[in-house]
């Protein structure tokens, strides 16, 4: 029988044994698990790199058609694009910049269309300064600031004012003022008065810039010959001229399609009378602008020639081989 010491000793040690057996599964089964959840957050944080989460209140966001972005805010300052994009037909036609922004073909209805100075009234001190300004100034360097398009209207001032001697008026004030209109355009009657000389009329644009301009061309009733020039030398090349249009109360025997109308200047003395294809599609403008004003003084801006001699059975007869802009206004610089 072995002694009672020596029995207890080794039952002890193999219960030392036992729990340094059961530390070493316990720690081993930890580091499995830490080693498992490593291995897993690798994995998800490659799933996550790989596919984001999406944001469900973006997406609504982004299916939404665009808020406004396809109309005029009315802010001139800060949407001119829009407004350069207006057409004369009344029609407008988004500028390629706008439709890069809305992303989809837009419609010709899509930017409302402007006609006439708004609350012209409000406005009479801005425009007061603009025509002071303009009539104060002594050489066409000093005028051109104040006239619409002045890169086109520069070399006619240039050329008139070299025939015609600059007036030396006095501004006196701003007598009645009237919008026009013109759709697609922002345009007043604007009468001035003087000092010494009879008032006058002048036709004022505003820009989308909020600055005004007078239009020079409406202004002298300009053309390339005086009218007096005009009846003396009888050019057979068509030149630009603006005149007052109205039927004639004896009208010369004439064809099926030709059409006759007696042509005079607002100022100067004299009339033609002046024939043209009603046919014509290139005068189908001319026609409207007559029909509108009834026949009677209408302003017209007319390319002119005098037939030859041999075809004037009486008195003054004009060719009418182009119609320009409306009334005795150039829209856009360019012949309609």
């Amino acid at each position: 029988m072995p002694p009672p010491f020596s029995s207890g000793k080794t039952g002890r040690a193999r219960r030392r044994e036992e729990f340094w057996n059961h530390v070493t599964h316990v720690v081993g089964c930890v580091a499995v698990i830490g080693l498992i959840a490593a291995i897993v957050a690798v994995a998800w944080q490659q799933i996550i790199r790989s596919s984001p989460l999406v944001d469900e209140s973006y997406v609504r966001t982004t299916k939404q058609e665009p808020v406004a972005a396809n109309t005029w805010s009315g802010r001139t300052q800060s949407e001119p694009p829009q407004l350069d994009a207006m057409r004369l037909d009344g029609h407008s036609v988004p500028s390629p910049d706008a439709a890069k922004l809305i992303g989809k073909t837009v419609l010709p209805k899509a930017v409302p269309l402007v006609s006439g100075i708004e609350d012209i009234e409000n406005k009479r001190d801005q425009i007061s300064k603009v025509v002071q300004a303009f009539l104060a100034a002594r050489i066409v360097a000093g005028k051109l600031p104040f006239v619409r398009e002045p890169e086109r209207v520069k070399p006619l001032m240039d050329e008139y004012y070299a025939r015609e001697p600059m007036p030396q008026i006095v501004f006196r004030s701003l007598g009645k003022m009237v919008r026009v209109e013109e759709s697609g355009y922002r345009f007043g009657y604007v009468q001035v008065l003087l000092d010494t000389v009879s008032p006058v009329t002048l036709i004022i644009e505003e820009r989308t810039d909020g600055n005004f301009r007078l239009d020079w061309e409406c202004l002298v009733r300009y053309g390339e010959l005086a009218w007096t020039d005009f009846l003396r030398l009888k050019p057979e090349e068509p030149r630009l001229m603006r005149v007052k249009a109205s039927r004639p109360a004896s009208p010369p025997p004439n064809g099926s399609k030709a059409e006759w109308i007696e042509l005079r200047h607002s100022v100067d003395p004299g009339t033609v009378l002046a024939c043209f294809n009603r046919d014509d599609p290139l005068l189908v403008s001319l026609v409207s602008q007559l029909n509108q004003g009834n026949w009677k003084d209408v302003p017209l801006t007319l390319r002119l020639s005098f037939l030859p001699p041999t075809d004037q059975a009486s008195g003054h007869k004009t060719l009418i081989s182009g119609v320009e802009g409306k009334g005795w206004l150039i829209l856009n610089g360019s012949a309609h």
